[in-house]
């Protein structure tokens, strides 16, 4: 692909500035993310308001440019790689306005707003976006929103679809969406707004969002807990769930050698040596109008008696909860014990949980004894991360992990793209697993919207 015209790079400045536009050294100047690739295409627009975002995509509409939106550059299925003859669309300068409507529990946030910042906007008026990862400080809320993330709150409030009220956002030639409704009822015709969430910046770029909150929870008790077996596991998260006079803010799973390996590369191996080796660690926040401490500790109790928890330790202190939080939030710390991974972000039903877990590690042994799963996810919602690895390259062993770990998976209600989307990772998965027809129907949108292809082409199609 032939590199971007001066003469087209000239028009971007003029619309931009010399501020808004980075063509030399970006791959020394910024970050790329968690994807080399990222900053393939070597130049970098930064329109800092909507109508710098309409200028530059109808200047790419005209001179047939490809886009590839970039926000936090967090994802990990490829969706924000970039090549040469692209030009690399990044949010980071539509990071106003940010309003709270406290009465009103809304906020108007622009694209490129860090989720950590959102959260401490919300929080002065008592109020939170009602999401939580461990990116909170690099992904921003348009970039959430394209991928539709999920993350550690998502069996209490949906992901990011279901935060979100309206959109602004700009079209493949060049034309606006302004869809920012700070309202739940708005039966206006075709939800374009949702049809943009989780369409990975390929069918338009989203400038502004308007999003519900919800109250923020007082701070919680924490424990980590051993529990014999994943059932056992999902047993204690439906007692906590449902247990009265207090919530449950987070139930996070991890199998032992995920759990492990994270702890020995940070040198917290006390965090995680209460517990026999093969016991599955689930990590709980618990929260209560007054004394979660007591609650939780009478819970696991009761927990304990009825044979769903094996083992707890309580977090005594701030530092305590922040180590234990580390042990599952530091993920990548595990595959750098074992790297070469096939990495995979799926769904399970909590009725096969059990017994999808179980025959997993059945059959990647089977496949090849030296094997190693590590594995852990938001129980809450059945979303399960996992690296499947023997420390040394295996590619040829690739279509036989698939197969082994989709085997089932769609059939039984679950899905192969949790929360990370399709990007460039999972397009093979979409086709083979995913349904025809629905297949169909979003190349059909897709052409509809973007018939030039010029928006994130060759993610998710």
């Amino acid at each position: 692909m032939s590199r971007l015209s001066d003469s087209f790079l000239n028009e971007l400045r003029s619309v931009l500035g010399e501020t808004g536009l980075r063509c030399d050294g970006v791959a020394v100047t910024l970050d790329p993310g968690m994807d080399a690739g990222n900053l393939g295409a070597g130049v970098v627009a930064l329109p800092a308001s909507r109508d710098h975002m309409q200028a530059v995509v109808r200047l790419c509409a005209e001179h047939a440019v490809a886009m590839v939106p970039q926000g936090g550059r967090t994802g990990l299925a490829g969706g924000a790689v970039s090549q040469t003859g692209q030009l690399i669309v990044a949010t980071a300068r539509l990071n106003q306005p940010l309003e709270i409507d406290a009465a009103g529990g809304t906020a108007l946030v622009g694209a490129g707003v860090p989720l950590s910042a959102l959260q401490e906007a919300a929080a002065e008026h008592g109020l939170s976006p009602g999401i939580d990862l461990a990116a909170r400080d690099s992904a921003t809320i348009g970039g959430l929103i394209a991928t539709n993330a999920g993350g550690i709150e998502a069996f209490r409030f949906g992901t990011m679809r279901h935060r979100v009220l309206g959109l602004e956002a700009v079209m493949a030639d060049g034309d606006v969406v302004d869809d920012l409704k700070r309202v739940v009822k708005a039966n206006e015709g075709y939800g374009i707004s949702q049809l943009l969430c989780g369409a990975e910046g390929t069918l338009g770029i989203i400038t502004r969002a308007a999003l519900k909150l919800v109250p923020k929870d007082p701070d919680p008790a924490t424990a980590l807990v051993a529990c014999s077996t994943a059932g056992d596991a999902l047993a204690l998260f439906h007692r906590l769930h449902q247990a009265p006079g207090s919530t449950l803010l987070a139930a996070e799973i991890m199998w032992p050698d995920f759990a492990r390996g994270v702890a020995r590369n940070l040198k917290l191996d006390a965090v995680v040596d209460f517990a026999p080796d093969h016991h599955v660690y689930l990590l709980v926040d618990l929260a209560a109008a007054d004394n979660a401490q007591e609650r939780l500790e009478e819970a696991l109790a009761d927990a304990l008696e009825a044979g769903e928890a094996a083992d707890a330790v309580f977090a005594k202190s701030g530092e305590d909860r922040r180590r234990m939080w580390l042990v599952r939030e530091e993920s990548f710390e595990a595959d750098k014990t074992m790297p070469h991974g096939f990495w995979y972000d799926i769904s399970v039903p909590h009725a096969c949980l059990q017994d999808y877990t179980d025959a997993l590690f059945q059959r990647m042994a089977a496949i090849d004894p030296a094997l190693v799963l590590f594995m852990f996810g938001h129980l809450g919602d059945g979303n399960l991360h996992l690296t499947v690895t023997k420390g040394e390259p295996m590619e040829e062993l690739h279509d036989r992990v698939n197969a082994a770990l989709f085997d089932g998976l769609v059939e039984a209600g679950g899905s192969f793209s949790a929360e990370h989307g399709i990007g460039l990772e999972k397009r093979s998965y979409l086709r083979h697993y995913g349904s025809g027809g629905k297949l169909s129907a979003m190349e059909s949108v897709k052409s509809a919207l973007d018939p030039q292809g010029l928006m994130n082409p060759g993610k998710v199609l």
